[in-house]
Order: C-alpha cells, then sequence, then structure tokens
C-alpha cells in the first residue's frame, strides 16, 4: 500500500512538473500573465461600428488566463482549475479621431484588475461567449479567490482602420497591490499591454454586444519581492 501511495505522489508530482514546465516554455522574455483567445471587452455607451467610446462610458474586460511566467509559474491551469482576470473602473474621456476616418484613440482614467483562481471551470469561452446583459458576466469570472490583483493607470486603446478592416493595441500601467501571490511579485510599475481587435463578428472576433476583443500581458514589475525569513537563515549565510 504505501509503495502503491508513494509511487501515485511521484506520478502527481510529475505530471505538475511536466504541465508548469509546458507553460513555461510558452512564455516571452519579461511577460508574467497572458491571456489570447478568451478575452472581452465591453463598455456602457460604445459605438462598435464607428470606434467611438463616449465620454463617461465604463470599460470593463474578463478574460480567461492561459498561463502564467515567473514569478507565478506554479499557478498553472488544469482540467478542473481556472485562473480568470477582471479589469474595471475604467472611465473613458471620449474617443479622439486624430487622423480622421483611419485613427481612433481613446483614453481612460481609474481602473482596477484582479486574477482569480476558480474551481469548476465555469467561466465562458469565445465559443460560448453570451450577449450581455448575462448574469454570468461578470460573476463567473470572479468567484474564485484573488491570486493578484492591482491598481491601473494612462489605460488606452488605439484602433487603425484600412479599408473594411481594422486592428488596435491597448497599453496601461499597473501596480500590484493585493492577492494571495502578491508577495511574488511586489509593488513594482510595469506594463499591461496588447491587442486589441474591435472588428464584430461574422467577419472580424468580437461577439455581439462586446467592444472588442483584446489580447494581451501582464509584464514582470521590476522589483525584487521580498521573501519571509528567519534569523537562524540570516545567521547560516556567515557561518
Amino acid at each position: 500500500m504505501k509503495k502503491s501511495f508513494g509511487v501515485a505522489v511521484a506520478l502527481t508530482l510529475l505530471a505538475g512538473g511536466i504541465a508548469s514546465n509546458a507553460m513555461a516554455a510558452n512564455c516571452d522574455s519579461g511577460e508574467m500573465i497572458r491571456f489570447a483567445q478568451n478575452g472581452f471587452a465591453y463598455e456602457t455607451n460604445y459605438n462598435i461600428s464607428t470606434y467611438t467610446s463616449t465620454v463617461g462610458s465604463q470599460l470593463s474586460i474578463v478574460g480567461i488566463v492561459d498561463y502564467f511566467c515567473t514569478p507565478l509559474a506554479s499557478l498553472v491551469p488544469d482540467a478542473t482549475k481556472e485562473y480568470t482576470l477582471y479589469v474595471t473602473g475604467l472611465t473613458s474621456q471620449g474617443t479622439q479621431n486624430p487622423v480622421p476616418g483611419i485613427v481612433y484613440t481613446c483614453a481612460y482614467t481609474g481602473g482596477t484588475w484582479e486574477i482569480h483562481e476558480g474551481s469548476p471551470k465555469n467561466a465562458p469561452t469565445a465559443a460560448s461567449m453570451p450577449p450581455l446583459p448575462d448574469p454570468t458576466v461578470p460573476a463567473n469570472f470572479i468567484d474564485g479567490p484573488i491570486v493578484l490583483s492591482g491598481t491601473l493607470a494612462n489605460f488606452s486603446t488605439q484602433i487603425t482602420k484600412s479599408g473594411t478592416s481594422a486592428s488596435g493595441s491597448f497599453r496601461a500601467d499597473y501596480v500590484a497591490t493585493g492577492g494571495t501571490y502578491f508577495s511574488q511579485v511586489g509593488g513594482g510599475q510595469a506594463l499591461f499591454q496588447g491587442v486589441w481587435c474591435p472588428t464584430p463578428k461574422p467577419s472580424g472576433c468580437v461577439p455581439a454586444t462586446y467592444s472588442a476583443h483584446p489580447d494581451g500581458k501582464w509584464d514582470v514589475p521590476p522589483t525584487t519581492p521580498t521573501l519571509p525569513s528567519t534569523w537562524g537563515t540570516v545567521k547560516m549565510l556567515y557561518r
């Protein structure tokens, strides 16, 4: 019995190590958290046909994290556990059109973000994202404990239209302020940035009632987190 138990534990640890290594292999230099196909933005007062956000419109983003990198590489989504993101509190300053009919920019003030750990996996995906309003958005993205959270500043989007298609990007400065893994990250400022697809389905990537499909990442902050220690550990350094 003990031998069988030992083998089972070893296989479990090995499987976890393989999953973690597979996730780490996806990591680009400097990125900490990545989400892609399952990220969606929505606003209270936005015209998707003209890429126009009205002053005061409230922007939110929900999504499912694809993988984590150092220093959060130990967080690995699996068959029963998911990590979800929720960005909220972004207030539009109104869309500007610096190149008429081609370039559309919008700045937002405020903003907070959260990464949740949830089980079972119940957040809608790109294949099942429901039209808004719907009780699962954002509820099923925020129904687990918060592993990391923080604030945003200088959030902005830029959309460039070319013929009948359009592409875009977003960026912001973020600071981590809380969550169970805050000590692994620290409170340094870094970039939250990525692609901002604004084209509605069926020709584009945005389901009905949403304003954009973001694909992005949190970069690693340029700080060294404070790690717990003991007086005995400190004395060992001088022996």
